[in-house]
């Protein structure tokens, strides 16, 4: 129902006389892809190597974890008919810890790349909306839409790439953190859904 609200809203608003009168005819509309920004921004671009670079960091050491529960499985079972009862089960156990371990680390894992992945979408998103509150005033857009809630746009207003370059213009990537152990998000504190 609110998908067709919305045509009828803009249609009210672009007509009524008071609106073209009040803003000296700003009757420009534009669209853009937000995911277009993401992919092609020169922070966005350094985003996503971040959170690559993050992902690997964190896979390398669950790959470690699952290696080494690997091998103490198979020195049991190489091992298993030299080995007294007493000798096999406290090696069993160890599979066991590693195991926890390993589901431990996945979960917090999980965790920490959702927060991550939160935390720079939070931030992309804010420059976004400077971006374009900046490109829609110098240009004297009246509406700029998300693509996203648009079913339909003439090609010819779609000004992702221009707001591309503005946004490069307005925003430099930062250096990356240096590598080592990420920081967690505080154990009470549920990191944020997307």
């Amino acid at each position: 129902m609110s998908r067709f609200i919305l045509p009828i809203v803009l249609a009210l608003v672009l007509l009524s006389p008071t609106v073209g009168a009040a803003q000296g005819d700003t009757s420009k509309i534009g669209v853009f892809d937000p995911e277009v920004l993401w992919k092609q921004t020169e922070v966005g671009k350094k985003i996503n190597q971040d959170l690559s670079a993050a992902r690997d960091r964190l896979q390398a050491q669950i790959d470690k974890k699952q290696e080494e529960m690997e091998a103490l499985k198979s020195r049991i079972r190489q091992q298993q008919q030299s080995l007294s009862e007493d000798k096999i089960n406290e090696m069993k156990k160890d599979v066991l810890a590693k195991q926890t371990e390993l589901e431990r680390l996945n979960e917090d894992a999980t965790k920490e790349m959702k927060y991550q992945l939160g935390e720079t979408q939070s931030r992309f998103q804010e420059m976004i909306m400077k971006t374009l509150d900046a490109y829609g005033k110098e240009k004297g857009y009246a509406l700029i839409l998300n693509r996203g809630v648009v079913d339909y746009s003439a090609n010819g207003i779609d000004i992702s790439q221009d707001l591309i370059a503005k946004f490069n213009e307005m925003h430099k990537p930062t250096a990356a953190p240096p590598p080592g152990p990420a920081k967690k998000p505080d154990a009470g504190k549920e990191p944020p859904k997307n």
